[in-house]
């Protein structure tokens, strides 16, 4: 492994510290976190592989703001601050990481919303919930709201994506 792929490594190792500690501390992703992580990816990707480094972060930014337009699409599935995590992932690493850590992430976050969900007897108000939102959405166009049957429960959503993205680390970067 080359410095810059060390480097890059540690960036998001320590942007999901960083982003874990204050989405659960303060219940979001500050700005101030992402967007230098996000230009440390740019720098550290052109300086690594000249144009093509530049286009591999420019598409990892890319492919997570496609995924914020998604997202806003359904109903605002994800934050912003989620979002720019990944986008910061995605300058970091390439658009495939980034993917990875958001299918990684999605099954974690899915796993912590059940068992959040089962410790306070929420599942049959939230599976009605989201069968209500998605035969709203299909049959009359309006934007789901997924956390309505949540009980004001708050999932800090960067656990899922940060720990989503220490398991791409550990499966799919070549050590």
């Amino acid at each position: 492994m080359t410095t810059l792929a060390i480097t890059s490594t540690a960036a998001v190792i320590v942007l999901a510290i960083v982003a874990v500690y204050t989405d659960v501390r303060w219940g979001k992703i500050f700005n101030t976190v992402t967007v230098p992580f996000a230009l440390l990816g740019l720098i550290l990707n052109t300086v690594g592989g000249g144009w093509e480094g530049l286009l591999l972060s420019v598409e990892g930014i890319a492919v997570g703001f496609g995924i914020w337009l998604v997202s806003s699409f359904l109903g605002r599935i994800l934050g912003g601050g989620d979002i720019k995590l990944l986008m910061a992932f995605g300058a970091l690493q390439g658009p495939g990481f980034l993917l990875w850590a958001l299918a990684y992430g999605a099954i974690i976050g899915g796993v912590m919303a059940i068992v959040v969900a089962l410790r306070r007897g929420l599942v049959l108000k939230t599976f009605k919930s989201l069968g209500t939102s998605l035969y709203m959405r299909a049959a009359a166009a309006v934007p789901m709201e997924i956390e309505d049957g949540t009980g004001g429960v708050r999932l800090p959503y960067a656990i899922a994506l940060g720990t989503g993205a220490m398991v791409a680390l550990a499966l799919h970067i070549p050590w």
